[in-house]
């Protein structure tokens, strides 16, 4: 069996870096804590778990702190993980199995899923072998990997808590006003991720042109271009017009072909502009499964259940209630203790 480092970079993470740690202790050989500078006992709560635990001055350069920290590891790979993350007791023993053919597979690059948001599991580069590659990127950091890859079988939540969003609010966008400011010259990611934290900050303007600027990229990566696309057009909703942002959507999936989140977009943007013979289109083709999803980004069961959801609205507010009826008992199979399968259950129930 392969032994693994599990690496960690902290911050005053007392509030969720204990729950990290007793998910890691079942399967890791060796825990690296590299501190960043807490002023709170994060250090504390790391140390009953490893004696590794090493201090790291903060430059504003996250791919420097992960850096240091696979450079304290000692064991055949290196898995990295957020101090909010969270592995259930299955994904766990996944991961203890996955220690067994680690050798066997004949490449140095492992992915495995990653659950980030409410309706979509990104496939991120989870463990390494020692030593076979670096972090990239002072904020949003990667691993430059050019080896072939292997897809691991299990899953990581990132469970960050609302204390955590508050406390790091616009600390990303300061990072990147500063490397702005220090000529620092930004990579098509950096474009990217810099017009996300703009959008994310509510700087709207100055995100529709990085946004812009990252579109025209030559070498910007199709799965980031349908993000980018979609930030796009709540931008243009929120500055524009609802059929400015509709008709920018529409051009998108031309563009970039039926992906799932991009049907979602034009159908929910369609749906409040009260266009719903309209809407019904992009929901009916995710839920007949025409929408596309790709390696990366997997599209979960969530927009079916959302679509679902505004399909059943959408025939109720165009006064097919049975119909509507319908698509609401196919949502409310797949999750009947949903508050909206609740609230929508007293319009429904009487037809």
């Amino acid at each position: 069996m392969s032994t693994l480092s599990v690496c960690i970079i902290a911050k005053n993470e007392s509030e969720v870096i204990g729950r990290c740690l007793d998910c890691v202790k079942s399967f890791a050989d060796e825990i690296v804590v590299v501190d960043t500078g807490s002023t709170d006992n994060t250090k504390e709560i790391a140390s009953k778990y490893t004696d590794k635990v090493f201090d790291f001055e903060w430059i504003d350069d996250f791919a420097a702190a992960r850096n240091f920290s696979f450079s304290k590891a000692t064991k055949d790979y290196v898995m990295w993980l957020d101090c909010d993350d969270i592995i259930d007791e299955d994904n766990q023993r996944a991961i203890l199995g996955c220690k067994q053919t680690l050798s066997t597979l004949g490449c140095d690059t492992f992915l495995a899923r990653y659950y980030i948001g409410q309706s979509t599991t990104t496939t991120v580069t989870r463990i390494i072998k020692r030593g076979s590659c670096q972090w990239v990127g002072f904020v949003h950091e990667y691993l430059a990997s050019t080896t072939r890859r292997y897809t691991l079988d299990f899953t990581i939540r990132h469970g960050k808590p609302a204390s955590s969003v508050e406390r790091d609010s616009g600390r990303n966008l300061r990072i990147f006003m500063k490397k702005m400011a220090e000529n620092v010259e930004f990579s098509t990611r950096d474009i990217l991720y810099f017009a996300k934290e703009l959008y994310w900050n509510g700087k709207y303007r100055p995100a529709l042109r990085w946004f812009n600027k990252f579109l025209n990229q030559s070498d910007a990566w199709i799965e980031d271009c349908i993000e980018a696309s979609r930030m796009k057009a709540d931008i243009i909703g929120h500055i524009g017009k609802a059929e400015d942002m509709i008709d920018f959507l529409a051009r998108s999936i031309v563009k970039y072909g039926m992906n799932t989140r991009l049907l979602y977009n034009c159908g929910l943007a369609l749906y409040n502009a009260k266009k719903y013979k309209e809407a019904t289109m992009y929901f009916l083709a995710i839920v007949n499964g025409l929408g596309i999803n790709s390696q990366y980004f997997i599209d979960t069961t969530d927009y079916t259940f959302l679509s679902l959801i505004w399909l059943s609205c959408c025939y109720w507010y165009s006064g097919d209630k049975l119909t509507g009826k319908r698509f609401h008992e196919l949502a409310k199979a797949i999750r009947p203790n949903s508050p909206t399968i609740q609230t929508n259950e007293k319009f429904f129930g009487g037809v």
